[in-house]
């Protein structure tokens, strides 16, 4: 059983059409575009608007709990890391904000994502 999450903090349990697993067109009208996925912690997949953030859409707090993203230390770290390695590294992001998660999305297990 997989889950919806709103950005201002409703869910709802949901199921895919067949029975069995999401179809890119579920998928889409959950996140109201285009889809990209999150790997979760805990195994389970996020699935959320990949132009959340630049179309505007709200932050959603209970989604980038779950999804437990680097504080904006962890990735200026991991950049340095990577650059002492000698690992080119370009950043489309402010590496000092803190990164979220955007608009309504979906959880569920992996082998409901195909």
């Amino acid at each position: 059983m997989a889950l919806i999450i709103s950005p201002d903090g409703w869910t709802r349990q949901v199921q895919p059409r067949n029975g069995r697993n999401f179809q890119l067109d579920e998928l889409q009208a959950v996140v109201q575009g285009y889809i990209e996925l999150v790997h979760l912690p805990d195994n389970r997949i996020m699935v959320i608007n990949e132009q959340g953030k630049v179309e505007g859409l709200p932050r959603n707090d209970k989604a980038t709990a779950l999804a437990d993203l680097p504080t904006p230390q962890e990735r200026k770290k991991a950049v340095e890391d990577a650059r002492r390695r000698g690992v080119p590294v370009f950043l489309a992001f402010d590496p000092n904000e803190e990164d979220y998660i955007a608009g309504t999305v979906l959880v569920c297990e992996q082998h409901e994502v195909q």
